[in-house]
């Protein structure tokens, strides 16, 4: 994408710059709509998940074949299991198979990859904390994407064939560009990308006008950028000219005031979905509000703690069984009313603030931040926001490696866009430690509450 960006840097007219992304992304279709993600999507579209039994041998199915997969093509599998793949027959059997930390993840991951893959190793990205990319099959990148268009495609949205407007945190714009467009055509994918980063004054009225003569039908990209420009257009009293069928956001926080204020702004329900990174799982919001995990994409293992194991299934190019991930959750034993047979599961209930302060632009809440975590999550493994005065904003990066100046230069600038550039950003850096979820204090401490200046008669003393 930096290539294909300076290429759109140049001074080419808009026309051949969406040609160009056109081509691109025509060139690359093959990874992620290639004859399997059809297959997929059509053998997803036909079953129930309100039939558990179907669900339940279609999961045992799928992790049959990956631990036998990976048995067969992957050298650290194929020694770690030894004769153990045959036995593992359902999902309960994979408490047999050992557990894999993500240090060990990491530290194994050339010999985790299988033969296939290891071919490409010099083709591997590596993140600047040290974490390396799993490497995916064409099939499983395809399986991926038809996962999360059957998801669109329950709440009205036809990936393909209806238009489609996403909010992209990409850097095909300069953000030194003051006019102009903000946006550019994909005419193979129908779809419209805007920039994220000019989705803020003075240009956020262009991209809403845009939006209007574009009238897309469904709406999907980052959170806060959406949250931002539903903002301004219930602010501004603006009046769209389309309604789209949903606005999916993929994060899995979301307050129930900034749902309300994204609905209002488009008319139409808000759908969440997530899977931040290669080693995530794939959760999603059913019709009643409830966060499902997708069974059909993998299998989850709860722990003590929130703790999760977490074993994917289109990850065949480098096969995640059993892995032990930073994500915390806990299974819901009510069954969801919406009737599906995949578990429903929630965040721990950890002390976390609402919001941080902005000095000239008020309260920032989670989602903002949560975005910009996911954004950064290859090089810095976790965040933590913390404000103690309404001048500056503490960010801990906990990482196995320093993190390079140039990376804390992208986090200070995207804090500078979201808070203003009347407020200082500093960056640490931490080790990263097993901490119990008891000592983790959430993704934001807001401390500035407990600044206040205490009264006599409060601490008893007269």
């Amino acid at each position: 994408m930096k290539l294909l960006s300076s290429a759109l840097y140049g001074n080419s007219p808009i026309y051949l710059q969406n040609l160009l992304l056109s081509f691109w992304e025509y060139a690359n279709s093959r990874k992620r709509y290639g004859i399997g993600y059809y297959r997929f999507l059509h053998q997803l579209s036909i079953m129930d998940e309100r039939d558990s039994q179907a669900e339940q041998e279609f999961q045992d199915q799928e992790l049959q074949a990956l631990v036998q997969h990976a048995a067969l093509h992957s050298p650290f599998y194929r020694e770690l299991y030894r004769n153990k793949a045959s036995e593992i027959q359902t999902a309960a059997d994979l408490t047999q198979l050992p557990v894999i930390t993500e240090m060990l993840f990491e530290q194994r991951i050339q010999e985790i990859r299988t033969q296939a893959q290891r071919k490409k190793e010099a083709s591997t990205i590596h993140a600047a904390a040290g974490l390396s990319l799993p490497q995916l099959t064409n099939l499983d990148i395809q399986k991926q994407t038809a996962a999360i268009d059957h998801f669109r495609k329950q709440n009205g949205a036809i990936n393909l064939e209806m238009k489609r407007a996403t909010i992209y945190n990409g850097d095909f714009v300069p953000q030194t560009q003051t006019q102009g467009v903000f946006w550019r055509d994909i005419y193979y994918l129908n779809q419209r990308l805007y920039s994220a980063q000019h989705c803020r004054e003075p240009f956020i009225e262009q991209v809403v006008r845009n939006l209007n003569e574009f009238r897309p039908d469904f709406i999907d990209g980052l959170p806060s950028a959406i949250l931002t420009l539903s903002r301004f257009i219930n602010d501004h009293r603006i009046i769209l000219t389309f309604q789209p069928a949903a606005v999916f956001v993929e994060t899995d926080i979301l307050s129930e005031t900034e749902r309300l204020e994204i609905e209002s702004a488009f008319g139409c329900m808000v759908r969440r979905w997530s899977m931040a990174s290669d080693r995530s799982p794939f959760l999603y919001e059913c019709a009643s509000g409830n966060l499902h995990f997708n069974m059909r994409t993998g299998v989850l293992e709860f722990a003590e703690c929130g703790k999760v194991l977490l074993t994917r299934f289109h990850t065949r190019g480098t096969p995640l069984i059993r892995l032990e991930i930073r994500d915390r959750l806990l299974p819901v034993s009510c069954p969801c009313v919406c009737g599906s047979a995949h578990p429903v599961v929630r965040r721990p209930a950890v002390p976390e603030s609402e919001y941080l302060q902005s000095k000239s632009r008020g309260k920032v809440t989670s989602l903002y931040l949560a975005t910009l975590q996911e954004k950064f999550r290859e090089m810095a493994p976790a965040m933590q926001f913390v404000q103690n005065s309404l001048d500056e904003i503490l960010i801990w990066i906990d990482g196995n490696a320093p993190l390079p100046f140039d990376s804390e230069q992208q986090i200070r600038q995207e804090m500078i866009q979201v808070f203003g550039a009347d407020m200082r950003f500093t960056v640490r850096s931490r080790e990263v430690k097993q901490m119990d979820l008891a000592e983790s204090s959430g993704l934001i401490i807001n401390n500035l509450n407990l600044n206040k200046r205490i009264c006599p008669k409060e601490c008893g003393m007269e």
